[in-house]
C-alpha cells in the first residue's frame, strides 16, 4: 500500500466573521486545494474535532453502508423506504454528481447553501489547528447538522474503504458490506481479503451486519465472527426469486424475517434492494415499516447516473462506473443495444485500472472519445492513449475535457447510435452538468 505524504498542519488564519462570509464556491475552492493528496486515511484526526463539538454518537439509529459497487444504490433504496414510511431521514453519500449539496440530504432534500456554509464555519473554527481533509470536513459538516434537526434514521455511505474512512468514527446499529471486488488497491489492499478486512471495519459488536453478494471474503466472515454480528448473507440467510415483472425476497426457515412477495422491479440492482429491505425488517422493532412502504420505494428509486438512458434520434446512457466490476455490468447491459452502432465517451482518474475498466468494452464499442478530466488525480491525455494502444483499441485524439469528447461523439453518430459515457463520476458530471445548462438556456 502506498505511504500517504507527509501532512503539513496549518492553523488557519481567518476569523470567525470571515469564515461566515465566506460563499459556498470560495468553501469548496478551499477544501480541494487544501493538500497535494486527497486522500489522508485515519480516524485519530477527524475524531479529536467530532468529540470537540459531541458528533460522533447521533441520538438516533444509523446504518453504515460499505462496499465497492452498489453502496449509492443500496442508500437510496433505504432512503426511499424510510422516507416513504414517513420517518425523518438524514442520508450522507458521495460523490455527488453535478453539486456538492447533493451529499447531504435530509427527506430527500439536499443541505442549502447557507446551511453548509454555517457548517463548514463551525467545523473550521473548530479544528484549530488540526488538518482536516476535504471528505473529512464534509463528512464532520453533515453530522453537525444532521445533529441539529433531529432525525429518526441516518444512513451513511462510506467513501473508501471502511476501517479508517471518516464516516467509521459513528457506531452503526446495522452494517451493510455491498460487495467487494478490486478497487483502490494502493489504499485498501492488493488482495480481496485485505480489501475485505478494510471494508469490515464498519462491523460492530453484536450489531447486525447484512452482505448482499456471492463469496465473501473469508475476512469478512472471520471479522463478523470474531465480533459475534449477527449475520445475513446473501443466498444463505437471504434469497431474491426473479419473476419477469416482480421478484420475491425470501429469508431462511431459521430466521423469523418474513419473505416479502410480488415486489415491482426496481431500477437498481436486486441485491442493493434486498439489503435496504432486510436492513429496515432487522430494525423494525425500533423503525416499523409496512409492506405497502417497500412496494411504493421500489417503484420510485431512481440514482442519476447509473445507468440512466436518455432516450432520443441518438440516445445516450450514462455511467458512472469506475472499477471492473461495475463496468462489466455495463457491458451487460449494452449487449442491449447490440443492433446499434455504439461511441463511448471515456476517462477515469489515473489511480484506477484503466486497462481493466475498457476491456470488457472493447468488443461492443465502435469508435471511442477519449478526454481529459480537471481533477488532481486524472490521467493525462498520454497515460490514456498509452493505455489504449496497449489493448489495442486504435484511438488517436484525447480531447481536453468529456463535453466536447460528448459534442464530437453526437456529430459523428446517427440516428439510432448510442452514446455510452462512463469511467468516473467526474467524467458522467462535466457532461450531465453542461448539457442540463445548455437545455435551460436554449
Amino acid at each position: 500500500m502506498s505511504k500517504p505524504l507527509p501532512i503539513k498542519l496549518t492553523k488557519h488564519a481567518s476569523s470567525s466573521v470571515d469564515l461566515q462570509k465566506r460563499s459556498i464556491d470560495e468553501w469548496l475552492h478551499d477544501l480541494e486545494n487544501r493538500s497535494i493528496q486527497e486522500i489522508h486515511l485515519g480516524l485519530s484526526r477527524i475524531m479529536e474535532v467530532a468529540k470537540m463539538l459531541d458528533l460522533q454518537l447521533p441520538a438516533c439509529p444509523v446504518i453504515t453502508v460499505g462496499g465497492t459497487n452498489g453502496k449509492g444504490s443500496t442508500v437510496t433504496a433505504l432512503e426511499a423506504i424510510y422516507h416513504g414510511a414517513g420517518y425523518k431521514v438524514g442520508t450522507y453519500t458521495s460523490p455527488h454528481l453535478i453539486e456538492f449539496n447533493e451529499r447531504i440530504r435530509i427527506n430527500l432534500t439536499p443541505i442549502s447553501d447557507e446551511d453548509l456554509c454555517q457548517a463548514f464555519s463551525v467545523i473550521e473554527e473548530a479544528r484549530g489547528e488540526i488538518f482536516l481533509t476535504y471528505f473529512e470536513m464534509t463528512t464532520l459538516a453533515a453530522l453537525w447538522y444532521f445533529k441539529k434537526n433531529y432525525l429518526d434514521i441516518l444512513i451513511l455511505e462510506v467513501g473508501l474503504g471502511g476501517r479508517l474512512d471518516a464516516t467509521n468514527i459513528v457506531d452503526a446499529q446495522l452494517s451493510i458490506i455491498t460487495t467487494v471486488d478490486f478497487d483502490h488497491q494502493d489504499y485498501l489492499g492488493t488482495t480481496l481479503d485485505a480489501i475485505g478486512y478494510e471494508k469490515a471495519g464498519i462491523l460492530r459488536p453484536g450489531k447486525p451486519f447484512i452482505y448482499a453478494d456471492i463469496n465473501p471474503p473469508t475476512a469478512v466472515i472471520d471479522a463478523a465472527m470474531q465480533l459475534v454480528a449477527p449475520s445475513f448473507f446473501y443466498n444463505e440467510e437471504f434469497s431474491i426469486h426473479e419473476q419477469d415483472a416482480s421478484w420475491d425476497l425470501v429469508y431462511n426457515e431459521k430466521l423469523k424475517l418474513p419473505s416479502i412477495l410480488g415486489l415491482p422491479k426496481p431500477s437498481i440492482q436486486l441485491k442493493s434492494a434486498a439489503a435496504a429491505i432486510t436492513a429496515c425488517l432487522l430494525l423494525s422493532h425500533d423503525l416499523p415499516v409496512a409492506h405497502a412502504h417497500f412496494q411504493m420505494a421500489m417503484k420510485t428509486i431512481f440514482i442519476p447516473g447509473r445507468l440512466q438512458l436518455q432516450k432520443g434520434s441518438v440516445s445516450t446512457l450514462f455511467d458512472v462506473s469506475h472499477n471492473a466490476q461495475s463496468v462489466k455490468l455495463l457491458a451487460d447491459t449494452l449487449f442491449k443495444f447490440k443492433k446499434s452502432k455504439i461511441h463511448a465517451v471515456f476517462s477515469a482518474l489515473k489511480d484506477k485500472d484503466i486497462f481493466n475498466l475498457i476491456m470488457p468494452l472493447k468488443d461492443c464499442v465502435d469508435r471511442w472519445y477519449l478526454a481529459q478530466l480537471d481533477n488532481k488525480r486524472a490521467a493525462s491525455a498520454d497515460m490514456l492513449l498509452a493505455i489504449f494502444r496497449d489493448a489495442e483499441i486504435p484511438v488517436e485524439i484525447c480531447y481536453t475535457n468529456p463535453l466536447i469528447a460528448f459534442e464530437t461523439a453526437l456529430k459523428q453518430a446517427k440516428p439510432g447510435d448510442l452514446i455510452v459515457v462512463y469511467g468516473s463520476f467526474f467524467t458522467v458530471s462535466h457532461v450531465m452538468a453542461n448539457r442540463r445548462f445548455n437545455e435551460i438556456s436554449n
